[in-house]
């Protein structure tokens, strides 16, 4: 189902994005890729940094692509979901691990933020954050591809 077609839905409206739009959204990435290098707090709340910063990519690839989620319930899976749409230079198998990966990052962040405290392993976080450079490499690859007109100044997005 196409992005117009959920748009339809209800699940997502069509809203143009701009060029300082991305570079904010990105500044959020960069301070999550920040945060998630203080050793002194929880491997829980950097976990939390980096999965808020894959999340951020996967909204650029939505908001790239001119489309928001609209307002209601599942905010965060129907961003992450949008993945299976946005990122072209991805194949559909590609793109679907993703959308796999991060939602399963997404029900260890909660766990971790609702449930119980201590529960991110090192290899949840070490998993995280290289998922975290990934993505952000290839929504890079992507926008150049794809939206270079969105791309404000791609030395601070590399």
């Amino acid at each position: 189902m196409s992005l117009e077609k959920l748009v339809q839905l209800g699940w997502y409206k069509a809203e143009p994005s701009s060029s300082k739009e991305i570079a904010d959204l990105f500044s959020i990435v960069d301070r999550s890729q920040a945060d998630l290098k203080v050793e002194g707090i929880s491997d829980d709340l950097r976990f939390q940094a980096a999965y808020n910063g894959v999340l951020t990519l996967a909204n650029i690839g939505l908001r790239a692509s001119g489309f928001r989620v609209s307002l209601g319930q599942g905010h965060h899976r129907r961003v992450i979901e949008s993945l299976e749409h946005t990122l072209t230079t991805q194949d559909a198998t590609a793109r679907e691990r993703w959308v796999r990966k991060i939602k399963s990052h997404s029900q260890k962040r909660n766990t971790t933020s609702y449930d119980l405290a201590g529960g991110v392993s090192p290899t949840d976080l070490a998993q995280v954050i290289r998922d975290l450079g990934l993505l952000r490499e290839q929504v890079n690859e992507w926008l150049k591809a794809t939206h270079p007109e969105l791309l404000k100044d791609d030395s601070k997005q590399s």
